[in-house]
């Protein structure tokens, strides 16, 4: 197995690379497009409807009581509308989010495998298969719940243990939720400390930037008028292209780390064989 200093090396070259930086910033906008028109088309129309869900009942009550008026509990047929509304806005939710993790997923593993036959096609591979990658999403996310509901350490061993679902799931889209988060459970297990270790590296850069950037943001404040204001501005986009870069190179590593897993496994099951 590649130990996670090569992997990260690796990652960044990839990211570096002028087409794949682009193409994963072109996925990247593509699928988070189509899934705020989607959630925004559905807002917009429950508005027009009068249709109300749950969350916009708990942030009314939560309003009225920070107000001190008092709101009305609603009836059964009013609670099994607003049951009905917010399934579905889950339901939509889980489908395009669905395809937007299946987007960057398949494109950053391209990255990886520096395979650019049919990048675009296959990174909208999700639209095709809607109803697939939200049951992904949706049992994954039912699987690490339950496991949270334990204690914390629970949830987040579960999330390591399917950590590669997705992978499997771009590489063999025929499998079904419960295939990938099979084979993810045992190509992790054994490997989930280095992953681990993997991203604690990306979250200590994460803060480092916050600090980096905490004293420039207090000069603007500080300083004011219009000099501030462009020092404000300068600041914004410089942290906001280093966070795209940050959160594409993390990608990029675990699409690394998956393929080193990956072939692991396989030269171990040749290994087997000949045994």
């Amino acid at each position: 197995m590649k130990a996670n200093r090569e992997i990260r090396i690796e990652a960044l070259k990839r990211v570096l690379n002028g087409r794949w930086f682009g193409r994963m910033l072109i996925v990247m906008v593509i699928v988070s497009a189509a899934s705020n028109l989607a959630n925004g088309v559905v807002d917009a129309f429950y508005k027009t409807a009068g249709i109300q869900t749950w969350m916009d009942y708990m942030a009314a009550k939560a309003q009225a009581m920070r107000s001190g008026l008092e709101y009305a509990v609603p009836s059964a047929a009013v609670a099994r509308q607003m049951c009905g509304s917010t399934a579905f806005q889950m339901f939509i939710g889980f489908i395009f989010g669905g395809i937007a993790v299946y987007g960057m997923t398949c494109v950053v593993l391209k990255a990886a495998k520096e395979d650019e036959r049919g990048w675009c096609r296959d990174s909208m591979g999700g639209f095709a298969r809607p109803l697939g990658v939200a049951w992904l999403g949706f049992v994954l996310f039912v699987r690490i719940f339950l496991w949270s509901l334990l204690l914390f350490v629970p949830g987040v061993v579960a999330s390591y243990r399917y950590s590669q679902c997705w992978n499997l799931k771009v590489e063999h889209p025929e499998w079904g939720a419960s295939q990938c988060l099979a084979e993810s459970g045992r190509m992790m297990a054994g490997r989930k400390m280095q992953r681990f270790r993997l991203d604690l590296y990306f979250l200590v850069i994460a803060v480092a930037l916050i600090l980096a950037i905490l004293p420039v943001e207090l000069l603007a404040v500080s300083v004011g008028g219009l000099f501030g204001g462009l020092l404000d501005m300068v600041s914004r986009l410089l942290s906001m292209a280093a966070i795209v870069l940050m959160v594409l190179w993390m990608s990029v590593a675990r699409a690394v780390f998956y393929r080193a897993l990956k072939h692991d496994r396989e030269v171990g099951n040749v290994e087997v064989r000949h045994d």
